[in-house]
This record gives structure tokens, sequence and C-alpha cells, in this order.
């Protein structure tokens, strides 16, 4: 079982069934949120982000621990965490963008239709609803899992549930199963490397402003360049974009799960 180290003077590690138990809870207690999400009209989610992580600070503080247990506590490493996922996240957008400009049979261009304020608003939008997001199924719930199942079982659970979640939001169960499970296990994987959800929180939100920004087809205000079809794709071009962008990802994921397993080690040999 894989479980996170416990520093000098935290609280006693939690039997893994009370940690799979506060883990079910507090995703119970967010069920209005990835459950049914028309339930909260809250306005900006800016509102949710306070709430989920007022909530997440009651659980951890019921154990004796801090929001820095999932990299919460106001700091400039943790905006640091925040920034270089956000930068991480457009660059493997943008990669995937070039290959796709090679692969693609179909012209790009600029929109003339591009507003920069709507983009820098859709970047705010993004920022707090993802995070809410990643508050909810990456944050304590995701630990506490972890500390009860062992990470690839609490990786597994959370991609299903993430893919729920998408399926009530009105995403096609297929996009759903194979694009957010994905996605899932990434944001999952970064969360583990820096213990961090603002780091995590900033990959999500930039792999989906960068992908609105360069690969949006019919392009909308909030796209600066995407390929232009002159007639709807076909389900070869869909399978093979859908392959290309799964397939970077876990490239990238495979990636972080040996940089994972390394540091382990390493802590193992040094202990």
């Amino acid at each position: 079982m894989t479980t996170f180290p416990f520093p000098p003077g935290s609280p006693a590690p939690l039997a893994p069934s009370t940690s799979i138990r506060r883990a079910l809870l507090f995703l119970l207690i967010c069920a209005p949120i990835w459950a049914v999400p028309n339930l909260l009209g809250v306005g900006h989610p800016i509102v949710l982000v306070a709430a989920v992580v007022a909530l997440s600070h009651l659980f951890l503080r019921y154990e004796g621990r801090s929001l820095a247990v999932l990299g919460l506590d106001a700091s400039w490493r943790r905006l640091g965490q925040l920034v270089a996922g956000f930068v991480a996240g457009a660059l493997l957008i943008v990669m995937i963008a070039l290959v796709m400009r090679l692969a693609l049979p179909f012209p790009w261009a600029w929109n003339p239709r591009f507003s920069v304020g709507m983009a820098a608003w859709s970047l705010l939008w993004l920022l707090c609803g993802n995070a809410v997001e990643e508050l909810v199924f990456r944050g304590y719930s995701f630990e506490r899992l972890i500390a009860g199942w062992g990470h690839w079982q609490a990786q597994l659970f959370t991609a299903l549930l993430f893919a729920v979640f998408h399926v009530v939001n009105g995403w096609p169960w297929q996009v759903a199963l194979l694009g957010t499970t994905v996605g899932s296990l990434l944001f999952g994987l970064v969360f583990v490397r820096w213990r961090s959800v603002p780091a995590a929180a900033g990959v999500h939100a930039a792999v989906n402003w960068t992908r609105d920004l360069l690969l949006t087809d019919p392009p909308t205000v909030k796209t600066l360049l995407a390929p232009l079809s002159p007639r709807p794709w076909t389900a070869g071009e869909q399978l093979s974009t859908m392959l290309l962008m799964d397939g970077a990802f876990l490239l990238v994921c495979i990636a972080l799960a040996i940089s994972i397993k390394r540091r382990r080690l390493s802590a193992a040999q040094s202990g």
C-alpha cells in the first residue's frame, strides 16, 4: 500500500477503515457540488472555493492537522506551485496543438472574433471552478483514500467519480470515461508528486483554458487560433485526435509516476 509519510510530531495515522470513512463522508457533504451541480446557485465559483477550503480545514483540524497537508497554507511557495502547474499544463496543450496541426487535414487560422476580455474572464472562472474540482476530488478525500486504500486504488475510484461528475454536467459518457479519467490520473499524480492542490489546480485550469484558446472547432470568442474544418470531423479524425491527446497525457503520467517512485525509493534508502 502506498501512503504518505507522516512528518515528526504529527498525529498518529488513522486506521485505513477510518480514513476511508472520512473520505466518503467528505465526498458526501460535497455531493451537491459534484452529483447535483445545478443545485447550488452561488454565482462565481470562488464562493465554493472558500466553502470547500473551510470544510477541508474542519476535517483536518479534527485530526490535529493543518491545511499545509494539502498545500493550502498561504505562502509564496504554494503560489509558485500554482503558477508552475499552470505553465506546465499550458505547455502540454501547446505541444499537442503543434502535433495536431501537422496531423489534421484542416487549415489553421487566427480568429478575428477573439476577445481578450472574454479570454481573461474565462481564465479567472476556470482557475476558481477547477480549483473547486481539485479541492473536492484531489484534496482531502483523495489524501484520505490514499491512506486507506493505497495510491492506485484511490486514483481509480476518484477517476470514476470524476467521470460521473462530468456525465452529470452533460458530457457524453464515452468522452467522460476516456478523457476525464486520464485527466484525473494526471491531476492526481501532480498532487501526489508535490503534495499540493494548488499545483493540480494550476495544471487543470491551464489545460482547459489553453484548449479553448487553441483547439476549439468551431471557434468561440475565447479561441485565438484553431483548426477550421469546412466539414464535420469524421469518426476517424475524432478518434485519432482523442487518442493523441490521451496519449500525450499518459506519457506525462508515466513520467510523473516514475518520478514519484524514485523519490520514494530515495527517501526509503536515506531513512
